[in-house]
């Protein structure tokens, strides 16, 4: 499982990126939307989320914060081919650029791990954020 990430500044780039997968072979079940919100009292979520993908604890605080500040799409999915038109798609629609490492062109994301159900960030489940 490859898992991608696409963080916006705009919400409503996060949504149109992900409606936009959807209507092109993504399922619901393979894409994350998390919406910016006001951080509450509480576990912090997207810490976590970050932490449990990336052995970089410099990085994956970096991407947190990121993340907390904006509106986070996630696709998980299940081979290369489909990695790379989520990044594409991602891309498209205005992820920001999170400086990566590797200095790749590209803004998305693309992580070789599986995340747990538990650590995902599917829409407004938690009463945390």
């Amino acid at each position: 499982m490859i898992t991608v990430v696409g963080i916006f500044e705009k919400a409503e780039l996060a949504e149109e990126a992900s409606s936009y997968l959807l209507a092109n072979e993504f399922t619901n079940e393979n894409i994350d939307l998390h919406p910016h919100q006001q951080q509450a009292e509480g576990p912090d979520r997207i810490a976590d989320f970050f932490n449990h993908l990336i052995d970089d604890e410099k990085q994956a605080a970096h991407f947190a914060s990121l993340g907390r500040n904006g509106s986070i799409v996630t696709v998980h999915a299940v081979n290369a081919r489909e990695a790379q038109e989520a990044v594409d798609a991602l891309n498209n629609y205005g992820a920001i650029n999170v400086d990566a490492a590797d200095d790749s062109s590209s803004h998305s994301q693309l992580i070789e791990r599986i995340v747990d159900q538990d650590k995902r960030l599917k829409g407004n489940t938690s009463p945390a954020l």
